[in-house]
């Protein structure tokens, strides 16, 4: 029998700064990969459409901007991991102080 496979429910806060922001998901695994074979032989479908972290958009744009799609999907794929990444970190602590509505420019680096 299959199950209905749901998105995490959406929080009041983003789950890396913890301001309350208008929230985008971020999929912990990229869609993008979901069909490779690599992806499909460490995850199963349910992590791949589950594991989805509510982000605001200057965290969201920063997670795209510091690591790259494939590299999120295998080495950064939990809020634990993506924490202790040293430049996520550094830019977590940096905007949680930051208003709300507060404006970001990203510049992407070279991956």
């Amino acid at each position: 029998m299959s199950q209905l496979l749901k998105t995490p429910p959406r929080p009041e806060k983003c789950q890396l700064c913890d301001r309350p922001e208008q929230l985008t998901k971020h999929h912990l695994i990229p869609r993008t990969y979901h069909s490779r074979r690599q992806f499909r032989k460490l995850f199963t479908k349910g992590d791949m459409v589950t594991r989805i972290l509510w982000v605001c958009i200057p965290c969201h744009k920063n997670l795209h901007a510091t690591i790259s799609e494939k590299t999120l999907g295998l080495e950064y794929n939990s809020l634990e991991r993506l924490l202790n990444n040293v430049e996520i970190a550094r830019f977590v602590a940096w905007i949680k102080d930051k208003p709300v509505g507060f404006k970001l420019k990203v510049n992407r680096k070279t991956k």
